[in-house]
């Protein structure tokens, strides 16, 4: 099995045991699920440092996207607490 196949697995694995353990804890809000689950995406994309450069790149673009969701929703919820 190659890395790159590892790393998916592991995505997807951790993608599923994050959303199962949400949905047991009875958790509505989709902006919880996002922000998880885009943490244990950075997360395991960090651990897996020795993929092919070309992969790589694509995936630091992905990282840089998906940070940005994680922040705009960061800035919301400090909004809405401040006002």
């Amino acid at each position: 099995m190659t890395i790159f196949n590892k790393y998916l697995m592991t995505l997807v694995l951790a993608a599923s045991m994050v959303n199962i353990f949400l949905a047991f804890f009875k958790q509505n809000s989709l902006e919880i699920y996002f922000v998880v689950n885009i943490l244990s995406y950075l997360i395991i994309t960090l651990l897996y440092v020795y993929i092919n450069p070309r992969a790589r790149a694509a995936l630091n673009a992905i990282s840089a996207i998906l940070f940005g969701g994680f922040m705009v929703i960061v800035i919301i919820k400090v909004l809405e607490i401040i006002y």
